[in-house]
């Protein structure tokens, strides 16, 4: 989130650079009662340390910028030859109101500027829960569909969740839906830490998967099994769902 905000629109930047110690970030999280307007979860209060002139380079070099880039095609700039320099500022989550992150809702009137002023916003709270959104426990393992970008940052409750987890899991490729099967299995092998080696591309992958860009893999389980299950019972259940779902002639699968 602090690389995301280092960047901002000529707007943006003129009210940064005029004297605001701080900037509070909000992710849209539906529509709102009345036309015009949506719901805004607080993410958190940033303390502004000000900005400084940045090459495209030092700007592209940032591994953060890298990743975002690849995940959510974010910063298009760098890709205009003719933008050079930009500023880029150092915005630092504060410990103020963090027992908010994730609970306090707003609703917000849309407009074609994300720049809002405190002293000038409109925005009534329509709720404070009880548990963070970002702490929340993990969906039914039926509906998780998380990409490769997801698996750096997942919440906490996920990631363990999903350490527990074993079974048949599908891969798509999101830029053009080839698929793959795999299975984790055994008590050392879990579904976050095949996951994690398929993004990586060093572990359990053919040779047409490994030839993919693991930025446009989604994952899905596709049935769950006991850890102490045998590796052929749980190697013949993943071929069952190969057969089913043709991978082997259509998809990623040898």
């Amino acid at each position: 989130m602090e690389t995301y905000s280092a960047s901002h629109s000529v707007n943006a930047e003129r009210a940064l650079l005029q004297g605001r110690s701080f900037v509070a970030t909000f992710v849209k999280v539906g529509a709102g009662r009345l036309l015009g307007r949506s719901a805004m979860l607080f993410a958190g209060l940033y303390r502004n340390h000000g900005g400084i002139l940045k090459t495209k380079a030092e700007i592209s070099d940032d591994p953060e910028v890298d990743w975002l880039r690849k995940t959510f095609g974010y910063f298009p700039s760098l890709d205009d030859p003719s933008w050079t320099e930009g500023l880029w500022f150092n915005l630092q989550l504060d410990d103020q109101l963090q027992e908010l992150q994730g609970r306090l809702v707003i609703d917000v009137r849309l407009t074609q500027s994300y720049v809002r002023l405190a002293d000038r916003l409109d925005a009534p709270v329509s709720a404070i829960h009880a548990e963070s959104a970002f702490d929340a426990a993990p969906p039914n393992w039926r509906k998780m569909r998380p990409s490769a970008g997801m698996l750096r940052a997942l919440p906490s409750s996920w990631a363990s969740r999903l350490r527990e987890w074993r079974g048949i899991y599908m891969i798509i490729d999101e830029s053009d839906g080839a698929r793959y099967v795999g299975s984790a299995y055994g008590e050392d092998v879990n579904l976050l830490g095949r996951w994690q080696q398929h993004v990586a591309g060093d572990a359990g992958v053919t040779v047409q998967l490994a030839q993919r860009d693991p930025v446009n893999f989604r994952f899905s389980i596709l049935e769950r099994v006991s850890p102490d299950m045998l590796a052929d019972d749980v190697i013949r259940i993943e071929r069952t769902w190969m057969d089913r779902l043709d991978t082997i002639r259509y998809g990623l699968n040898t």
